[in-house]
């Protein structure tokens, strides 16, 4: 056989027809190579006769280690669903003290009013810290009894937009008018005792410390700066809605 070595690419892309010809002949890129063998008479390639001939029979099945086993013809018969299925289990009736009332609260150009109301059930706890931006806080004489910070409430944000020219087409943001926005109060001081005693403010934190220490109101507590945004001065029950009092009173009456 020649030495491959002998060969040079140069040669080769010399030899290659310059334009395309279905009817030419095959192209020789490598004319001192010897010739492919004919049909029949090849006698280069080595066989192993260990190895069966492809075509030869049916191939045999191979079983690997940790397969599943074969799917048995006949399958096992279906259990029959009970007459009486389970059942959910009814949540427990929230008890006087227990959980949280969540309070819709409408914003409109500084006045407040009640829109909703729905008991929760499950722990409440005041945060001890706050984020710069409007929170809410209720105060029941004099004291802190709720308290959250509100988080993009009262904005509206505007993405940008490439086919928008000028500052329109930036990304910016807008303060509203009006919104709404959720207040929590421990369901255990939701009495109608409390009802006009319950101050609900809507404040804008400026500054606050790392940590709250103490129950009083925002106004007094070291370190927070705060604007006060609006303020509900009691809830009175004859100036709520019709959809809104019912279960407010239905609240109240679980309170007793």
């Amino acid at each position: 056989m020649t030495d491959r070595g002998d060969i040079r690419a140069r040669d080769v892309e010399r030899a290659r027809p310059i334009e395309q010809n279905p009817t030419a002949p095959p192209v020789i890129a490598a004319p001192s190579l010897p010739a492919m063998e004919r049909v029949g008479e090849v006698k280069t390639v080595l066989r192993n006769p260990l190895l069966p001939l492809m075509g030869a029979g049916s191939s045999q099945p191979i079983r690997g280690v940790g397969q599943m086993d074969p799917v048995p013809v006949k399958t096992p018969p279906v259990k029959e669903a009970p007459a009486k299925p389970q059942e959910p289990r009814a949540a427990p009736s929230p008890l006087a003290g227990d959980g949280y009332v969540r309070i819709e609260v409408h914003f409109d150009k500084g006045q407040l009013s009640v829109v909703g109301v729905k008991r929760v059930p499950g722990p409440l706890a005041l945060p001890s810290a706050l984020i710069r931006g409007y929170v809410y806080e209720v105060i029941l004489d004099d004291q802190q009894i709720g308290l959250g910070s509100l988080p993009d409430v009262g904005v509206q944000r505007a993405f940008a937009n490439r086919d928008v020219e000028g500052p329109q087409g930036k990304h910016h943001f807008a303060k509203l008018s009006t919104f709404n926005f959720f207040v929590r109060v421990p369901a255990g001081y939701v009495v109608r005792a409390n009802m006009p005693r319950l101050q609900v403010m809507l404040q804008n934190v400026e500054d606050a410390p790392d940590r709250l220490t103490s129950l009083a109101p925002l106004g007094r507590q070291p370190g927070v700066k705060t604007s006060e945004v609006g303020r509900l001065a009691g809830i009175q029950l004859e100036q709520l809605s019709p959809t809104v009092r019912p279960e407010l009173e239905r609240i109240l009456d679980e309170n007793k």
